[in-house]
């Protein structure tokens, strides 16, 4: 279960104990001049005394029910104010949540009830009802871990549309600067549509910042750690990579899709870095015998784009070499030197895993689906395993909500 304690409501609850003690005594030294019948009185006598929490819950209301216009309302109003404290106080929240609706019906304005009923509908796992007055606390007392909280349980009962919503939000609050998981949300969101490619290359750097700030999780292990944060970086830098490709920004990509290689070696980085170096031979920018040697490379790491890193390997050789292949032997040489040179420091990627069809999304995180003729493979091949790795690294923001909020109610 997921709960956030909102703490600020036993504190408020208290500073209104103190109000409702002098306002008491103030009323009290004109209850000589109020008029109430002696059946009044003795029914909220009965009512503020009765020890049992629960019946005196019944007491109350009964007196607000039968006696609308008593001058003796103000006091029952605090009583029951109190009551909710208690519950509160005892973390009864299976009793603070209906009570606290009840008072509703009679004072539906009052913030500090619905706060009660949004705690103890999360603390309970009533997800639907925490949405309802959480929206309605949020929507008067804007707080970044009550917005986490309803973030939270957007993703929980599939609201997507709220869930965006939300994440948009908490990325404008600086307690949240170092969750990256929140800015690959938005990442994963958008990778879906590859029209959307600069907007999910934005948030691709967000998340990078977002890492080079974030600490690892108490409960996260060193490994996990370090498989989470190469994935991101991966992951990201390709997009970034992929990006510039689409926009024809040759050396921009070739920059960011060598830091995705980087942090892990996976044949379309090599791939992509060799249609961009051929692309700048084409121009007399560059040398094609390096497009030659990235095709090389991308095509030893035997991946997805093995076969068609093999047939542009030996197209450019042949365009260099009297259309023979003669020699190009040496190139496959050198291209596993360097292999073996940044596996010494750098793990290879594992096999693809993923079908061909890029940019779509599944359980959660990168997959893809059934293969296709027209698949051009674009983003890594291995970020289903980001999945796991975001969920079991994603820190835990949960936070009490009460440490902000209780300010802001007392100004």
């Amino acid at each position: 279960m997921l709960a956030v304690g909102l703490c600020w409501a036993q504190s408020q609850s208290q500073t209104q104990s103190q109000q409702q003690q002098k306002k008491g005594v103030d009323q009290q030294k004109q209850e000589a001049t109020e008029e109430y019948t002696e059946e009044e009185y003795d029914a909220y006598q009965k009512a503020t005394q009765e020890p049992d929490l629960v019946k005196r819950q019944a007491a109350l209301i009964a007196f607000l029910e039968k006696y609308p216009k008593s001058k003796l309302q103000d006091h029952i109003v605090y009583a029951y104010q109190a009551l909710m404290s208690e519950y509160y106080k005892n973390g009864d929240y299976a009793k603070l949540e209906p009570a606290a609706e009840q008072w509703l019906k009679y004072k539906p304005n009052d913030l500090q009830t619905m706060a009660y009923v949004a705690d103890s509908a999360l603390r309970l796992g009533h997800d639907k009802k925490f949405i309802e007055y959480g929206e309605k606390v949020f929507a008067q007392k804007p707080d970044p871990r009550l917005a986490f909280a309803l973030h939270e349980s957007y993703q929980k009962t599939g609201d997507e549309a709220k869930k965006t919503d939300m994440t948009l939000k908490l990325l404008d609050y600086p307690e949240y600067n170092d969750n990256v998981g929140l800015r690959m949300e938005l990442v994963q969101k958008y990778a879906a549509n590859q029209d959307l490619l600069p907007k999910t290359a934005h948030y691709a750097e967000l998340a990078l910042k977002s890492l080079a700030i974030a600490k690892k999780p108490d409960a996260t292990t060193e490994a996990d750690w370090n498989k989470y944060t190469t994935s991101v970086r991966r992951n990201c830098y390709h997009i970034i990579g992929m990006n510039y490709y689409e926009q024809k920004k040759c050396p921009e990509a070739i920059q960011s899709l060598q830091k995705a290689l980087d942090a892990e070696l996976y044949d379309a980085g090599y791939y992509y870095i060799g249609m961009c170096q051929w692309d700048l031979g084409k121009r007399e920018q560059g040398n094609v015998e390096d497009a030659i040697l990235s095709f090389a490379i991308a095509e030893l790491l035997k991946g997805e784009f093995q076969a068609r890193a093999k047939k542009n390997c030996e197209d450019l050789y042949r365009s260099q070499h009297n259309g023979n292949l003669t020699g190009i032997e040496r190139n496959y040489k050198q291209a596993q030197a360097v292999l073996n040179s940044r596996k010494s420091g750098v793990k290879p990627a594992p096999l693809p895993v993923i079908k061909k069809l890029a940019y779509l999304w599944f359980s959660g995180f990168w997959a893809a689906s059934s293969a296709s003729p027209s698949f051009d493979a674009r983003r890594p091949h291995s970020l289903h395993s980001a999945a796991v790795l975001h969920l079991k690294c994603r820190p835990n923001f949960i936070q009490p909500i009460g440490a902000t909020m209780a300010s802001s109610l007392d100004d």
